[in-house]
Parts: structure tokens; sequence; C-alpha cells
């Protein structure tokens, strides 16, 4: 009984947080951190000619009650990540939200979360 009484306790102070959502920008080729430097943020692309590369999303999570404060800025990054690896040079329609109470969905005390198309640009 103590045993798994210590099992959650280590398990609630550490948020069984789910970061496979999180890319790691220590990850990326100098030529990948590159291309996400130069990710075009495009709010409304109007007439613009360009090959989807599909929806995306970026998290910021908290993942425990003593993890780092989240940031709408480490989730666009995250974004742009993900653009670059699906071979985009552009975002198109980002939207971002803070959940500032517990994000069940995302395994995350608090998050934000951004989502968009990435695109490639002609």
């Amino acid at each position: 009984m103590k045993k798994a009484l210590v099992i959650l306790l280590a398990l609630f102070l550490t948020g069984c947080a789910g970061f496979g959502q999180v890319e790691r920008v220590d990850d990326l080729s100098l030529t990948q951190i590159k291309a996400m430097n130069e990710i075009e943020i495009i709010q409304n692309p109007g007439s613009l000619n360009y090959v989807s590369k599909g929806k995306i999303k970026g998290i910021s999570c908290k993942g425990s009650a003593f993890s780092g404060d989240t940031s709408e800025q480490a989730a666009m990054t995250q974004l742009k990540i993900k653009a670059v690896q699906l071979g985009a040079n552009a975002v198109l329609y980002p939207t971002c939200s803070q959940d500032a109470s517990v994000d069940w969905g995302n395994n995350c005390w608090e998050s934000w979360v951004c989502i968009g198309e990435a695109a490639l640009l002609e």
C-alpha cells in the first residue's frame, strides 16, 4: 500500500506530462534552424499561391506544478518547427489560445496551444 501511495505521489508531483508533442530545437539541423527562423507567419494569405502541407499544432506545456511558465512565443516556435519538418516555408492562419487551468487533453497543468496551416509558398 505504501509503495502504491509513493508511486501515485511521484506521478502527481511530476505531472505525467505528455512531452512527446514537443519538438526540441536542439534536435534540428543547422539548415532546419535557419529555415525555422525564415518561416513566414501569414494571417490572411489572400491571393497568394501556396501548397498546403497540412494542419499543425504547437504547444507550450507546463508539465507539473514545479515546471517553468508557458508562453505563446514557445508555442509559436513549436508551430514553426512542425512547419519546417513538413517542408513548409510559411504558417497560415495561426491562432493561439491559453488554458490556464489543467489541460487534460494535453496532460498539462497549464498550456498555450497554437494551430495553423503549414504551407509552401510558390
